[in-house]
């Protein structure tokens, strides 16, 4: 029922906060154009990569451990502790570093959106991904887009500017964390040591895991960097319009994926064997929405940009129809990951995230140099499929290690006598 439940809410709940994000999307685009909203984007790029460590891939390994009936209020104060640690870290990196390569103007922008890290702190969304409780995880995202759209059409209307629309992104952040760690701290104490070596432990079983996921961010976000830094800033507009409706496209993915995480997780880590019936039929869940999303993105993507973004967009057009292969083959990557989390095996997880960086910047630097912005939109399509590839080689030698069949994690036979047999129940 549990299942049910979070499905519906990352599908139904989920859904209506990606539609007020696409009710709000065509104005701000275009009140800004693509230079202020490449502006935007850029400066978001870069405060990431200021705030590399405060998120550093927590929400895996706070929902494995969990999942191990780890005391939440142990876990989580370890986590927020390190988390404040390196966020003051990235402060004093920030103010430094940023102010000898930014405008002055842009350097204040920059300060100011920074704040946003406090929120991040604060949002343990791997709390309720743990305790298959994802409806609040939904209804804080739902949350902060209200108060964002609401900002929207009664600040930004009347105020349209860069300035304006960091502002109102960092309020929804803190919406957003708020409705997930108030409801928990009062109903449970959490001890904060900011001491780092009693900390230890908890940062060495992280680390692997916080790379992976940042060497996956670095996938995306070093395209949008190189773009800004070899074009300009309306190219990085152009590039991160496409790249909007890709990830709210891959929310339905993504809505899956959390969804089935803790059922497939707990599955793996009892004895092997029929539960791969069960993890079969995830499999085709995953390719059948990758391919129904996939073609949909292909023949409309004309009317979807003409209609999110307007004229000045044309040029992401070719974009989305790059990104369409993309949302086929990344429903794939995720499912092996999961997979791969599940076998505790971080060291292949790591070994994937940072290959796929790796060659995202290697694509990067090539193809944004020397073809532009259509060279930029074809990188990830070919990271997606090199990954794949790297994920096969790692889950033939979990196979051999498990004892296990790895074509039994794809077997169509297997997921249609398991999903016969569910259905008949």
């Amino acid at each position: 029922m549990k299942l049910v439940i979070n499905f519906i809410s990352k599908l139904g709940v989920d859904s209506v906060s990606k539609l007020i994000g696409f009710i709000t999307l065509p104005l701000i685009t275009r009140a800004l154009g693509p230079d202020g909203y490449g502006q935007f984007t850029y400066l978001f790029v870069i405060l990431s990569y200021f705030g590399f460590f405060i998120d550093f891939g927590y929400l895996s390994y706070g929902t494995n451990k969990l999942c191990e009936k780890t005391d939440s209020s142990t876990v989580i104060g370890k986590i927020i502790s390190l988390q404040l640690l390196t966020a003051i870290f990235s402060y004093i990196i920030l103010i430094i570093v940023a102010y000898f390569f930014l405008d002055t103007g842009k350097y204040t922008l920059l300060l100011i959106f920074s704040s946003i890290f406090i929120s991040q702190i604060f949002s343990i969304r791997y709390y309720y991904l743990a305790g298959n409780k994802l409806y609040y995880n939904s209804i804080s995202e739902l949350a902060g887009q209200i108060v964002y759209a609401a900002l929207i059409f009664s600040v930004f209307v009347n105020y349209q500017s860069v300035f304006t629309l960091i502002i109102i992104s960092v309020l929804q952040a803190f919406v957003t964390a708020a409705f997930l760690f108030l409801p928990y701290i009062k109903k449970n104490r959490i001890e904060l040591n900011l001491n780092i070596s009693r900390n230890f432990k908890t940062l060495k079983d992280a680390y692997k895991l916080g790379i992976a996921s940042k060497a996956e961010a670095i996938t995306v976000s070093f395209i949008i960097l190189c773009a800004g830094f070899f074009l300009n800033e309306e190219s990085v507009g152009l590039y991160n319009a496409s790249f909007k409706i890709y990830l709210i496209l891959l929310t339905v993915v993504q809505g899956v994926s959390y969804s089935v995480m803790p059922m497939l997780l707990k599955n793996v880590k009892k004895t092997v064997g029929s539960n791969f019936n069960k993890i079969s039929i995830i499999f085709y869940v995953y390719l059948f929405i990758g391919t129904a999303l996939s073609l949909f993105t292909f023949f409309f993507s004309d009317k979807i940009i003409s209609l999110m973004f307007g004229e000045k967009f044309y040029d992401s057009v070719q974009i989305l129809k790059n990104f369409s292969l993309t949302i086929l083959l990344w429903p794939l990557v995720m499912f092996m990951s999961l997979v791969t989390l599940a076998f505790n095996k971080y060291n292949y997880i790591l070994i994937t995230s940072v290959s796929s960086s790796l060659i995202s910047v290697i694509l990067s630097l090539l193809l944004i140099r020397n073809y532009g912005i259509s060279g930029a939109g074809l990188i990830l399509p070919i990271v997606a499929a090199c990954t794949i590839l790297v994920n096969l080689f790692f889950l033939k030698k979990i196979s051999v290690q498990e004892n296990f069949r790895l074509s039994s994690l794809f077997s169509f036979l297997t997921a249609f006598k398991e999903l016969k047999y569910l259905l008949t129940k």
